[in-house]
């Protein structure tokens, strides 16, 4: 797990009876992207799989003193007030924090796929002092990649609006593993670390966005047929478009309604849709093709005003949330453009178009369309 992330926290919620999913859910349509554009990381977003109640998550950020800033950003931005209702009624308790930082030697990179991730919490007995014993008794009992070593960061809290564990020391390991541990195995496993720790196991798997995957080989995004079968019918479509684009000007905005209508064609592969917008006098259409070999879409975009084919983006889908990305000119300029799709429910849907002039490090949002089942 490559990450500049050198204080994490290590968050475990317990949830109420069968709201996991509607966390997750929301988590991973909202609060992704609104925390790591104020520059947290979140490496692995995980089930339990032994407690169908509980979620457990990393977040990370370059250093201590970054962290208040980047959590009060979060918690008093427009994203977190507009959701923390629904977010807060799904838990029962989300205190249970470990504050962390690295240790050991460097994680593995990328390494074989694997059937599960498994966290070792030990919470030491005798200090630091038998981390090199925990580490040889892991080793010993476990084939599986170290995808991360972590120790409790004794730095007190810096943003107390949101508590941790404290006044408790923890060694943390993260693994992915082959194959899973039977009963006997995590038996010989808790004793074996027993001497220097009171150990917790976790058998962890990833939601489908987190960034740890079971496979880091597999491509994050990616096609099937019946990717887009959610949009064929029609839908009523709000529009905000950025007028001025890639001049540091984020509040010339117009917007405007639509009305679209999509199709699908060969059991899914193909994808057509039509929008007219009828305040600003022109239409546009849309084609999507899966590429069966390489699982990409192809995003090919029509706007009546001119007739033109504009080039493909590409990409495919992550969960509800799909990506593609491409390269297209605005007012002579070359760009990288960005869609993003996102499956809000079964009646309502986001798109997002987004320009990139430094390679993708930094992206400006440009087209917002909210849309709504007719």
């Amino acid at each position: 797990m490559t990450n500049p992330a050198t204080v994490f926290e290590l968050r475990n919620y317990t949830l109420h009876a069968g709201q996991r999913d509607t966390l997750i859910q929301l988590f991973e349509r909202e609060f992704i992207e609104a925390q790591q554009g104020l520059g947290i990381t979140l490496p692995g977003l995980f089930t339990d799989l032994d407690r169908p109640d509980h979620f457990v998550w990393l977040r990370g950020f370059t250093d201590m003193a970054a962290r208040p800033a980047a959590l009060t950003a979060f918690y008093t931005g427009p994203v977190w007030q507009a959701h923390r209702e629904q977010a807060n009624a799904t838990m029962i308790d989300s205190d249970d924090v470990l504050l962390l930082k690295p240790f050991g030697a460097p994680p593995v990179s990328g390494g074989r796929a694997g059937q599960l991730f498994l966290a070792i919490d030990c919470r030491l007995s005798g200090g630091e002092h038998g981390l090199a014993s925990l580490e040889d008794a892991i080793a010993a009992g476990l084939d599986g990649d170290v995808l991360g070593r972590w120790i409790t960061d004794t730095t007190p809290n810096n943003f107390p609006r949101l508590p941790v564990r404290e006044g408790e020391r923890h060694a943390v390991w993260l693994l992915r593993l082959p194959k899973d541990l039977n009963a006997a195995a995590r038996a010989a496993l808790i004793a074996a670390l027993k001497p220097w720790s009171d150990p917790q196991l976790l058998r962890l798997h990833p939601t489908t966005r987190s960034e740890l995957q079971l496979d880091p080989g597999a491509p994050r995004y990616s096609g099937r047929p019946g990717d887009f079968d959610f949009l064929v019918g029609r839908w009523s479509v709000r529009n905000r478009r950025l007028m001025t684009r890639l001049r540091g000007n984020t509040s010339d905005w117009r917007e405007f309604d639509a009305v679209i209508e999509a199709w699908t064609h060969m059991n899914g592969q193909m994808s057509f849709d039509e929008i007219h917008f009828e305040s600003e006098g022109f239409s546009g259409a849309t084609m999507r093709s899966l590429d069966m070999q390489t699982k990409q879409w192809s995003i090919y975009w029509i706007n009546s005003r001119s007739g033109k084919v504009f080039p493909p983006v590409q990409g495919g889908w992550c969960g509800a949330r799909g990506e593609f990305y491409g390269v297209d000119e605005d007012d002579g300029r070359t760009v990288l453009v960005r869609f993003v799709w996102e499956r809000v429910s079964m009646n309502a849907l986001r798109w997002t178009q987004a320009f990139s002039t430094d390679g993708g490090r930094s992206w400006e949002d440009n087209w917002r369309m909210q849309m709504s089942r007719l």
